[in-house]
């Protein structure tokens, strides 16, 4: 009985697509334009890993730059890729970030 209790709250406890750090870091911020006219959006750079924000809504049009961009943000990661379709190219799969802040 108290291995059935303890394994219930540590299934209870758990989040399978969040990892529920909150983390802040200096980041690159890429705007590939929009999905309407076969753009990508936006995707982050956090030192050598690239990362396709779940929320992109959430990062104002100020961001939409053809240059990369230095920002800060608050983020959470997450376990489970995102998918996203591009243009003609298809589903593509890639890492997953919540943005949570952004300057």
């Amino acid at each position: 009985m108290k291995y059935a209790l303890l394994l219930f709250v540590l299934f209870m406890g758990c989040d399978k697509d969040q990892n529920n750090d909150i983390l802040e870091e200096s980041a690159i911020l890429s705007w590939t334009g929009n999905y309407a006219v076969d753009g990508c959006g936006f995707f982050i750079t956090i030192g050598e890993k690239e990362y396709k924000p779940e929320n992109e809504s959430v990062i104002p049009d100020r961001f939409q730059s053809s240059e990369n961009m230095n920002v800060f943000i608050v983020y959470e990661l997450s376990i489970e890729p995102v998918e996203y379709i591009c243009g003609f190219a298809g589903p593509s799969e890639m890492d997953r970030i919540f943005i949570l802040e952004i300057e």
